[in-house]
């Protein structure tokens, strides 16, 4: 099974805004429900689930498998989600289910987990056209160096990029 990280990043880094919500230009979040909806699965965590059950955006994303990776208890009760400890176990969950190709995304934890225990074989970038100057970093925390490959790269719309990268391993 791949494992693909989503993000969507402002122009300086950022995730979020200094208020902790990804405020990005009309369409973003509808390209990332596509992507999402269309693997049928995505990973993510506390803070974007509870985001999202109470947001009429949530509407547009309907993947059969959802996870909620955190190491506390989450209430899923009648939410569709499952609930993982640790990125193994949520690509285990997944990888039961017969998904070939995870997403992981929303939440610099998450994103930051999956890096560090080196579980990310690919990251795709959209790069947004704002600046928050103040916000959510990617990842957070420092990180072993990480080669990435460009494989792709393509216009959104007359302002966004994408960027599709393979994680290099030893040997690759």
């Amino acid at each position: 099974m791949k494992t693909t990280l989503f993000l969507s990043v402002s122009i300086d880094g950022l995730i979020a805004d200094k208020d902790g919500i990804p405020n990005f230009p009309g369409g973003a979040w509808e390209d990332w429900c596509a992507m999402v909806n269309d693997a049928d699965n995505v990973i993510a965590g506390r803070s974007s689930f509870e985001q999202l059950q109470h947001d009429e955006m949530a509407s547009v994303l309907n993947p059969k498998y959802k996870v909620v990776l955190s190491s506390q208890d989450v209430d899923l009760a009648d939410s569709g989600w499952q609930h993982a400890n640790s990125p193994a176990e949520a690509l285990e969950v997944l990888r039961n289910a017969g998904v070939d190709e995870a997403i992981v995304g929303g939440g610099r934890a998450v994103a930051h987990s999956f890096m560090r225990e080196q579980l990310i074989d690919y990251i795709v970038i959209d790069l947004q056209p704002v600046a928050f100057g103040v916000g959510t970093p990617v990842f957070g925390d420092a990180l072993d160096l990480t080669q990435l490959k460009l494989l792709d790269s393509r216009r959104l719309n007359e302002s966004a990029l994408r960027l599709r990268y393979q994680v290099l391993r030893d040997g690759t």
